[in-house]
């Protein structure tokens, strides 16, 4: 696996630190390990009900050029996903689907390093000595859809309500590093009121949460002939 030569972390333990391959110089004597589980249950369509099920387990280890395994930016641990489907009379027909999957880990900031440098680099710092060593929360949500077909002699109308997240769960990313702003967000607030020093020494270090939801409602048709 490629390993950054700049801080020999694997880039599989990175995540979205990097943008792309080939930014930066790598060798490639990273190690990996991964294994796992997987259980899989269907229910054919029969009086006008099917459904599946889907669960896995799965762990995702890569070393950097300490030769440590760590959980890779996407050991998540838990995925699980479960189909369900009812058909109306009348050409009703009507879908649900939940999944969940496990909190991804991730790289706490370095305080001291993220104060120091945030008014030039505009972003926090990672602690790669703490590489990996925290996870978020994990995800739920739910997807809904409602069909009505007709039947004609050459072709089939399919008028569609799809609801994607329509219980607005929330998805929970890596919270963002920043300085507290003042109320009327035209500078930064500082712990003595006077202006920020250039290295942040006097500013107010907060962490922004990133867990808006998604919440999307289409609707559609389908013809086939």
């Amino acid at each position: 696996m490629p390993v950054s030569v700049r801080n020999g972390i694997s880039l599989a333990n990175l995540g979205s630190d990097f943008n792309v391959l080939g930014n930066e110089a790598v060798i490639t004597n990273g190690k990996g390990n991964t294994y796992g589980m997987e259980v899989f249950a269907q229910k054919k369509l029969t009086n006008r009900f099917f459904g599946i099920f889907s669960y896995t387990f799965y762990r995702s280890q890569y070393s950097g050029a300490n030769h440590v395994l760590l959980p890779s930016s996407w050991d998540n641990e838990h995925l699980l996903s479960v189909t369900l489907g009812y058909k109306f009379p009348r050409n009703w027909e009507l879908g649900l689907k939940f999944r969940y999957q496990g909190g991804a880990p991730y790289t706490p900031y370095d305080e001291a390093e993220s104060r120091t440098n945030y008014l030039s680099q505009g972003q926090g710092i990672f602690d790669y000595s703490k590489l990996n060593t925290l996870r978020l929360g994990g995800f739920n949500g739910s997807d809904i859809r409602i069909d009505k077909k007709w039947n004609f002699r050459r072709i089939t109308v399919d008028l569609f309500l799809d609801i994607t997240n329509w219980y607005a769960a929330k998805s929970i990313a890596v919270p963002s590093y920043t300085f507290k702003r003042t109320a009327d967000n035209s500078a930064f607030a500082t712990a003595d009121g006077l202006p920020i020093k250039a290295d942040g020494s006097n500013a107010i270090p907060v962490l922004l949460k990133n867990d808006e939801a998604q919440f999307t409602p289409t609707i559609g048709f389908i013809v086939e002939f």
